[in-house]
């Protein structure tokens, strides 16, 4: 009797030839069964069926066939094998090995099993002497492997009081027929006017491999109600068609999209990422808390190999292999539905993109959105912008730290130089001498920036820490704060004042800053209730606080703000009309920030022009959507 050492042997199926290495034992009485037993199994595990059939001593007809059968049923994405112990007796020998098989959707499956070998004569060598036997110990004649796979029901994403956002729920697939479309431009154009379907989207689907004149192509997945008010507009076009069916939706088309994220048929890419548990077709999280908490709003799918007898309708014989799952878990947030559904309905009709994001005094998030919904890019948590004059909040109560009053007066010529740099006004508004109130009602750039230059080194930088600019915090999500650099020299610094050089602000973080004056204290926002409360990191003076909230009501009752007031509401905010890039002049983004009923919000059209004209209105409706309550 003659044994060998282990031998290892790991390559990925269908792909590369792996290295296997092994020690055989045996004297100089020519070839050992250890080594053809360790050269089938390489080829095994590279799939080389030429080669593993060179290894068989007269290969029947089914070789090849019960090969590609376990491989493509079992779906079998990677296979590796490591020899046992060799037994030799006489010209028969049996070489123990272990399989280990990667399951795709389920995961690593292994088993022990047996190769047969015989000595075919001192020229030959050893072969294998196979049957059904070798590709798995209890198979044979009339029995195969089969596999079964269970993917839990994907858990719902909820709402600050446990209502479910994202979840499973009556939907309506609008998609084409090829065949049946008489005039593809119309096709395109009705799907674009009532679905805002993009038509590259619509050409591509239809030009996507394996897509026939017979086939229905899925374009967009809606909810049953934005169905039913599109039907009869897209019903009567020939090629377009409807599909009952269940989908992964919010409460309303675009609710909190960004946020929430959305979910798609896995990529290449994701398999890679995500692992053995995952298989082509699995419907996965593309964007947002979907991706972020993929694994966890999934679970692991449950399976099991069988063994099944294919005379009698492939009944099952025997359970070879149990792969336990695990449901998927609920992702908390912080989002409230009916301040979201408020938030929605404030930008219906915006164009261009735009964000509105709301907090509350704890620091909670309790609504966000970003437009174009056609753009994945969260604007609300992860656009960079400088935030104009909604800074002159952080400014002013530098200003109102160190003394100024809102009776204090200040000059507000057309225009001011400071270090050099010449400071102006909006369309060269002069108020002349007036409080400091007027000032900061009607956002008077030139008495900001000669304030600014009166205040002691460090005092603005200061305010700003306390209002989070700095402060490095995270959502769950790509998230961007407030910035606030040293100024480099008192022309930069009175820039600042105003929310310009390098000063800048996500809407997220200009919200927290908003509602930090009513609470008196800033908090980062917080999105998902599991990372605990936020603490309290920048106290406002009560005093400070306080005036500097009668001073934003006046931007909304007296000042540039106006177009944000709603009858029977308080509320209080600030415009911003912030400049980037280049030209003379150059353009704008539209800011307004504010407050009302416990909750802080922020508003911003990238380029939109005028805060008082663009970003205020919005904040009107936004405000007048919400329930009066106090939060």
């Amino acid at each position: 009797m003659r044994t060998g050492v282990v031998v290892a042997v790991s390559v990925a199926v269908a792909a590369v030839v792996g290295t296997v290495a092994f020690v055989v034992l045996g004297g100089n009485d020519g070839p050992v069964p250890e080594g053809a037993a360790g050269d089938y199994l390489a080829a095994w595990s590279a799939d080389d069926l030429e080669a593993m059939a060179a290894l068989v001593d007269d290969p029947p007809p089914s070789f090849d066939d019960a090969h590609t059968t376990v491989t493509q049923d079992l779906r079998i994405s990677a296979a590796s094998f490591e020899l046992g112990q060799v037994t030799t007796e006489g010209d028969q020998a049996r070489a123990a090995f272990t399989a280990t098989l990667t399951i795709a959707g389920l995961g690593e499956w292994s088993y022990d099993s047996v190769l047969p070998l015989r000595r075919a004569g001192d020229d030959q060598g050893w072969l294998v002497a196979w049957s059904p036997a070798v590709v798995h110990p209890r198979l044979a004649d009339g029995l195969r492997l089969g596999r079964e796979r269970n993917r839990p029901e994907r858990a719902p994403i909820l709402g600050r009081n446990g209502e479910p956002l994202a979840t499973d729920r009556p939907a309506v697939t609008i998609g084409l027929e090829p065949q049946r479309m008489d005039d593809p431009t119309q096709v395109t154009a009705a799907l674009a006017e009532h679905l805002a379907v993009d038509p590259v989207a619509v050409e591509r689907a239809l030009a996507a491999p394996g897509v026939q004149p017979d086939h229905f192509v899925p374009i967009v997945t809606v909810h049953r109600a934005r169905y039913d008010e599109v039907r009869p507009a897209l019903h009567p076009v020939p090629g377009i068609l409807f599909r009952q069916t269940e989908a992964r939706l919010a409460p309303s088309d675009g609710f909190a999209q960004h946020v929430l994220g959305r979910t798609g048929e896995v990529t290449a890419e994701g398999l890679e990422q995500l692992g053995a548990t995952y298989q082509v077709g699995d419907v996965v999280g593309a964007t947002g808390l979907e991706a972020r908490f993929e694994r966890e709003l999934a679970g692991v799918p449950s399976g099991r190999i069988v063994l099944l007898d294919t005379v009698a309708d492939d009944a099952v014989v025997e359970v070879l292999h149990e792969f336990p799952g695990t449901a998927g878990a609920p992702v908390a947030t912080t989002i409230d539905p009916v301040v979201q559904a408020a938030v929605e309905e404030s930008l219906q009709g915006v164009e261009g993109p735009s964000a509105v994001v709301v907090v509350d005094a704890e620091g909670r998030v309790a609504a966000s959105a970003s437009r174009p919904l056609g753009d994945d890019f969260n604007r609300a948590f992860a656009g960079v912008y400088p935030p104009g004059s909604t800074f002159k909040v952080v400014t002013t109560a530098a200003l109102l730290g160190q003394g100024t009053t809102p009776a204090t007066p200040m000059d507000c010529p057309a225009e001011t130089n400071v270090g050099g740099k010449v400071f102006r006004n909006f369309e060269s508004e002069s108020l002349g001498t007036v409080p400091f109130r007027d000032v900061f009602a009607h956002s008077c750039n030139t008495a900001f920036v000669t304030a600014a230059e009166r205040l002691p080194d460090g005092a603005l930088g200061a305010a700003a820490e306390r209002f989070g600019f700095g402060v490095d915090y995270s959502l769950g999500l790509t998230t961007q704060g407030g910035a606030f650099p040293e100024p480099a020299d008192a022309a930069e610094r009175s820039a600042a004042a105003i929310g310009q050089a390098r000063v800048t602000a996500s809407p997220l973080h200009m919200a927290s800053v908003a509602v930090a004056v009513p609470a008196g204290s800033w908090r980062p926002p917080v999105l998902l209730p599991e990372t605990g409360n936020p603490a309290t990191l920048g106290t406002i003076d009560p005093m400070v606080s306080q005036q500097l909230a009668q001073l934003m009501g006046l931007v909304v009752t007296d000042g540039t703000g106006t177009a944000a007031a709603v009858p029977g509401r308080n509320v209080a905010g600030k415009t911003g009309t912030a400049e980037f890039g280049t030209g003379n002049p150059p353009p704008t983004h539209a800011w307004f920030i504010g407050f009302t009923d416990g909750l802080g919000f922020a508003v911003l059209v990238e380029g939109g022009g005028v805060g008082g004209e663009v970003a205020a209105p919005i904040a009107g409706r936004l405000v007048a959507a919400l329930p009066t309550l106090s939060r």
